[in-house]
């Protein structure tokens, strides 16, 4: 310490010094990701440079006190990553400051002493190298345990003891339960157009149960996917001697009404271009209703969803989607009206739809097979959906089923007799940094329909060693067929390199057919390669195709879940 002190009151008489232009990172340093990589170093040292693009802005200039400072963030740094041996130097020569980092060996953990019941909340084990971001990730598992479990006011005392001399640490959790705590009284203070009882239909939790954090937390999801509130409190005391915690639900609403536009682009469609209306409290009660257009290289549409939450009996909700689009595909364009009403209940986890669809399209097909010309389609439709991820724009384990049944008749003025069904499953898995994902869907038809009907698979969320829609048997001129039976399976491997960032290799196969319910025609399979970059609004992908039987390669680029 005395020595760190005069260092830096030498180095004070010297701030008139020469400047210094450049820093540099030389030894353990990571190539380009990594706990030790520039990037990091640089955030570590409290150094940034101007954007690229910000050509007007010069870069820092850097004393010798800075460097010095430097050197000793990146050493306090290397210590909270368990080295405590680091070896961090530095020179300056010709305004370039070199700083030098030797790791050394890391510090392991020689004991753990825990409690059996709080053992399996931590993932730090004896003989594990020790840093200080798994210590305090931990202390963090068993608060959220004793929270959740009806002891907020428990006592954690947790002591990591290290001993640079003899290069170990030893870790010690101590917990004092106290008295288990009970939900109080609960309260709603509301200022929005909505009745209490549907706010109450979200409130997890009941006076005298087991304090639990996690239907706090559960409560207030629930209530901001109200998506009209711009404040949300759950107020509760957990410092009182009282055994009982009252809550306070204090609600004040926000802008519900917003018209949004935004822009993007994916190897599927191309650029596209979105604008939409929305009202998330349009009367009352939480109806919505959106109006909005999509316009992409292949054309466009014209979208108007009215949606009641609570329509009728308990728990059922009432959607009306109402479309207008004018599209080119590959094999075909149309234009197409489009009406879907359902009904929506959940039952022991399942979403459950039932509703009728009516679709009247204009086709101009680029298929001799296959007719232009008017079409009207009515059928009656069932939907159920498990979805038990752990996230839905970004899953790391959990699965997704779905099962979908559309059955056309002439008894509601259909041109056609016909049924149509769409099964989906996804799993996924994590394994510390690697995680599984597997999607399979099986679709089928009963009987030839028109070309618009018809299952297509390749692109961006199918076979990605194709582009959209052109997996198959296509005519002389390279249009598709599609098929009335398909098998359309993704194995993927991903493995995260660093924070938000990914490298993914997967299989791809899928077989059309253009017999009904016939599963026997060859496979399409391809593999390849990709990264993924993690967003709040999901995953940005890039992906490098490659069919296995027909050569070469197809680039993929979007943002959104696969699996």
């Amino acid at each position: 310490m005395i020595k760190r002190i005069f260092t830096k009151l030498f180095l004070t008489l010297s701030l008139f010094a020469g400047e210094i232009n450049q820093i540099n990172f030389s030894g353990d340093v990571d190539l380009v990701i990594g706990d030790f990589s520039k990037e990091n170093l640089l955030k570590v040292c409290n150094i940034s440079y101007p954007p690229f693009y910000k050509i007007w802005q010069d870069n820092p200039t850097f004393s010798q006190y800075d460097i010095v400072v430097c050197s000793e963030s990146i050493d306090e740094y290397a210590q909270s990553l368990g080295f405590y041996k680091a070896d961090i130097s530095y020179s300056i020569e010709n305004e370039i400051s070199q700083i030098h980092i030797t790791k050394n060996q890391p510090i392991q953990i020689n004991s753990i002493i825990i409690d059996e019941e709080y053992a399996p909340l931590i993932h730090i084990k004896k003989n594990d190298y020790f840093n200080t971001i798994d210590f305090s990730n931990s202390k963090k598992s068993i608060r959220e345990y004793l929270n959740q479990t009806g002891y907020p006011k428990a006592e954690l005392d947790a002591k990591a003891y290290v001993d640079v001399d003899n290069y170990k640490v030893d870790i010690s959790y101590q917990v004092t339960k106290n008295s288990p705590q009970y939900f109080g009284k609960i309260t709603v203070d509301n200022d929005a157009d909505v009745d209490v009882k549907y706010i109450q239909k979200e409130i997890k939790f009941k006076e005298g149960e087991l304090y639990n954090s996690l239907l706090i937390d559960q409560t207030y999801e629930g209530l901001y996917n109200f998506g009209i509130y711009k404040y949300i409190s759950l107020e509760h005391t957990l410092d009182s001697s009282d055994p009982t915690i009252p809550v306070n639900v204090k609600l004040l609403q926000g802008a519900y009404r917003e018209t949004s536009y935004g822009i993007g682009y994916d190897t599927d469609n191309g650029g596209r271009f979105k604008a939409e209306y929305k009202n998330d409290n349009f009367f009352g009660n939480l109806k919505k209703l959106s109006i909005g257009t999509r316009v992409n290289q292949d054309g466009y549409n014209i979208y108007n969803n009215f949606y009641i939450p609570y329509f009728l009996f308990d728990g059922v909700s009432l959607k009306n989607e109402l479309k207008y689009e004018d599209m080119d595909y590959e094999s075909y364009s149309q234009e197409k009206i489009e009406e879907k009403i359902y009904l929506s209940k959940e039952i022991f986890g399942l979403t459950n739809s039932i509703g009728l669809l009516s679709q009247n399209s204009q086709i101009k097909s680029e298929l001799k097979e296959y007719a232009s010309g008017n079409y009207l389609l009515n059928s009656i439709f069932f939907n159920t959906i498990l979805d038990e991820r752990d996230s839905v724009i970004s899953p790391k384990n959990g699965y997704y089923i779905s099962f979908y049944i559309e059955n056309g008749t002439k008894g509601l003025a259909s041109e056609e007799n016909y049924i149509k069904t769409l099964t989906e499953i996804r799993y996924i898995k994590t394994f510390d940094k690697l995680t599984t994902s597997l999607k399979t869907k099986v679709g089928t038809l009963d009987k030839d329909l028109p070309i618009f009907k018809h299952f297509f698979a390749g692109g961006d969320y199918s076979n990605r060693g194709y582009t959209y829609q052109n997996v198959g048997l296509k005519d002389p001129d390279n249009n598709p067929y599609g098929g009335l039976s398909m098998i359309d399976n993704s194995l993927e491997f991903e493995y995260n390199v660093y924070k938000d960032i990914g490298i993914a290799t997967f299989f791809d196969s899928t077989m059309l057919s253009l017999k009904p319910n016939d599963f026997s025609e060859k496979f399409y399979n391809s593999i390849g390669i990709g990264a993924r970059y993690y967003t709040p609004i999901g995953p940005l992908r890039v992906d490098l195709g490659f069919p296995l039987e027909d050569g070469g390669f197809v680039f993929h680029i979007g943002i959104g879940q696969v699996f």
